[in-house]
């Protein structure tokens, strides 16, 4: 499935009042509750708590997103479901008729989907305090999460996301919204050596769906202790790409801005390799998928941001340290750093064949 990579984050997110969207609640899941407006990318979702006290996520989905799109998410959280029920995932709500979603017109006469997801308790990453490190747990749950997904399949897994690594060379035509000279240097150099270097390397590699969207706004911890993990949420950027994308995502949020930007990165490495082994030409090109990453972070959030300044806060929210991290690491040696993440990549791989 193909489509323009560009059409989901230039179309306006969903703006249902809150007195609608109540009543659709009531209408097609039979629960009363009151709603709160969550802030998201390119959707509209809002946090349904009942008398209860039980709460859900009441998701209205970008119009650009086709109903193919909608239900491979929904597809691939009942599949983590089924293969793996103790893993802490949001978990699909059928309505009342027992559907998955259900369509609704918006005053504008733009069809949106809606579906019902379970609550996670949790607190982002991004805003807890007193996280001493939890890369490890994250390499590990990142592990099992490819696992569990390793054998899902559907239709619409290979549609055309602009956040998805594999398409960073059509990233050239935002370059334009990168006002700051340095940092937009650093934007065509690490273009041009994605072109040219990375992308053919890449092509070769093993795929299948990844989640593709370990950042610290999706990965929940406990609110009691801080450095456990306790969930991951939003599937919206779940796509079928090479496997070490998944872990040139998750690794780029733990770069450090410090004398040795890779150190997390190798504890992630360590524990995500105990489970689920990388090859060496995967292990070869990592480096190169991280700062790839920092660059798409860089280049869509500037250009989104312009659209919908109103917004701005959250859209740029990891921008500053993807600037950080693609000037820091500007002059650290590409094979060096392959050499020491082969080094403990293939420590975990030998650990594993000994056992």
């Amino acid at each position: 499935m193909t489509s323009d990579p560009f059409d989901a984050l230039q179309t306006p997110a969903p703006d249902f009042p809150e007195p609608q969207a109540a009543d659709l609640l009531r209408e097609h899941y039979g629960m009363d509750a009151s709603l709160e407006s969550l802030v998201s990318e390119r959707d509209q979702n809002f946090l349904a708590t009942t008398a209860s006290g039980a709460k859900y996520v009441l998701k209205f989905a970008n119009t650009s997103e086709s109903a193919a799109i909608t239900d491979f998410q929904n597809q691939g959280l009942l599949h983590i479901a089924r293969v793996a029920p103790d893993f802490p995932v949001p978990r699909v709500i059928p309505t009342i008729n027992g559907e998955l979603l259900f369509n609704v017109e918006s005053d504008s006469g733009n069809a949106h989907r809606v579906r019902l997801l379970s609550w996670l308790d949790g607190v982002p990453l991004q805003h807890a305090k007193g996280v001493r490190s939890v890369a490890r747990q994250t390499g590990t749950c990142l592990a099992q999460l490819g696992l569990a997904l390793r054998d899902f399949e559907h239709p619409a897994s290979e549609y055309a996301l602009l956040w998805d690594i594999r398409n960073a060379a059509s990233l050239e035509q935002l370059l334009p919204y990168v006002a700051d000279a340095e940092l937009h240097g650093l934007c065509e150099l690490r273009l041009e050596r994605f072109r040219n270097v990375t992308r053919p390397r890449l092509e070769a590699l093993r795929a299948q769906v990844i989640y593709n969207d370990m950042n610290p706004s999706n990965v929940l911890v406990d609110e009691q202790d801080p450095n456990r993990l306790a969930g991951v949420i939003d599937f919206g950027d779940m796509i079928h790409s090479q496997l070490v994308n998944d872990v040139a995502v998750a690794s780029a949020y733990f770069c450090k801005i410090d004398e040795d930007p890779f150190a997390e990165v190798v504890e992630l490495l360590d524990a995500y390799t105990d489970s689920l082994p990388l090859t060496e030409d995967e292990v070869a090109v990592l480096p190169d998928l991280i700062l790839t990453r920092h660059l798409t972070t860089v280049m869509i959030t500037h250009w989104r941001a312009s659209m919908y300044p109103d917004n701005a806060e959250y859209i740029l929210r990891n921008e500053g340290r993807a600037r950080r991290v693609l000037s820091r690491v500007a002059g650290i040696s590409i094979n060096d750093t392959v050499g020491r993440f082969l080094d403990v990549c293939q420590r975990g791989a030998g650990q594993e064949a000994a056992t």
